[in-house]
């Protein structure tokens, strides 16, 4: 399998990690329940959303304010600020369990549409 994501280098992360990691947050953000989980195109292969968090759980560059905003939206701005999250490890560390959270109720409660393309064997 080839692999789509670089590695981080002495816990930094290339400019296209960054992006992707914003990126998964918009993603984030607009998944809605019951739908499956959100893909991010980074170097022109489709990517989980959940895989680009925990590949950049270990992260130490700090998050630029525009990913910082993106991320208070998604997490409560005050349990956000209390973690003293200012890295993407930490911004990564506070998403993920929302990730597995939605991805458990769009397996228990799928709608009618992921469920169609299920059944016609189509990746969405």
């Amino acid at each position: 399998m080839q692999k789509v994501l670089p590695e981080l280098y002495e816990g930094h992360a290339p400019i296209t990690l960054h992006n992707a990691f914003h990126d998964a947050l918009e993603a984030l953000e607009e998944w809605e329940d019951g739908n499956e989980e959100p893909l991010v195109a980074v170097e022109g292969c489709n990517v989980l959303i959940s895989r680009i968090f925990a590949h950049m759980s270990a992260c130490t560059d700090l998050l630029p304010l525009r990913t910082r905003d993106v991320l208070e939206i998604i997490i409560d701005k005050g349990s956000f600020r209390a973690s003293g999250g200012s890295l993407y490890a930490d911004g990564a560390k506070l998403v993920m369990p929302l990730c597995v959270e939605r991805l458990t109720r769009s397996l228990l409660h799928p709608t009618s549409s992921a469920v169609q393309l299920r059944n016609a064997g189509v990746e969405a």
